[in-house]
């Protein structure tokens, strides 16, 4: 375990190379977020919590993070005492958090969910755990619990699944309004989307302008 910069401020984040390091995926979405200080947030599958953590330090939005893993949250839990943060790190299923947050009660939602559905070869155990999984629909119906009338989910996900993506969201009534396209390497393998719980149709799309979002 070590202790490593977030570069803003005095904030920082412990990282254990056993339990897989986070992407620049979150790093992203947080820049992506625009939240308010008034809002009330929760993120659903957050690991060592480096989402919580990043947003309440540049927004001052109260978060709470979410994961069934225990390893993970005790770093988020580490990380938010060293940074002189309150943020709750609650070990749960994603499908009992509204049962135990409370159903509408939060202003925002974010998630970074796993990306695919079958692992590769000799692909790193901890790695496969992060990026894999069939539960997005599980991730999806939480969040509609979890957040109130008008509330926004904002998550990243790869722009190869985007159709299926679309299709859950709606599914679950949380339309799209806000698109980024994150490009790399002459291509856009990254979209961070923001939907709306209950809103009516009509999104705006963009391109993130610049790579550089603050963490190396």
């Amino acid at each position: 375990m070590r202790w490593e910069s977030l570069q803003f401020e005095h904030y920082g984040i412990y990282q254990d190379e056993a339990l897989g390091r986070f992407t620049e995926d979150p790093v992203h979405l947080v820049h992506f977020l625009h939240a308010k200080r008034s809002e009330r947030a929760v993120d659903l599958g957050t690991g060592n919590g480096i989402v919580p953590l990043y947003a309440n330090a540049l927004y001052g939005c109260a978060f709470t993070g979410v994961d069934v893993d225990e390893a993970q949250l005790r770093l988020g839990r580490l990380s938010a005492e060293r940074n002189g943060q309150s943020i709750p790190f609650v070990a749960l299923d994603v499908s009992e958090a509204p049962k135990v947050l409370g159903h509408g009660r939060f202003d925002l939602v974010t998630m970074n969910p796993p990306y695919y559905s079958e692992t590769s070869a000799g692909e790193d155990p901890q790695r496969a755990r992060q990026r894999h999984g069939d539960r997005l629909d599980d991730f999806l119906a939480a969040a509609f619990q979890l957040l109130n009338n008008g509330g926004r989910l904002c998550l990243c996900y790869r722009a190869d699944g985007m159709a299926d993506l679309f299709e859950w969201l709606r599914k679950n009534r949380l339309e799209p309004k806000r698109m980024e396209l994150v490009p790399r390497g002459g291509r856009v393998k990254l979209i961070l989307v923001e939907t709306k719980k209950l809103a009516k149709p009509g999104m705006d799309v963009f391109v993130a302008q610049g790579q550089d979002k603050g963490i190396t």
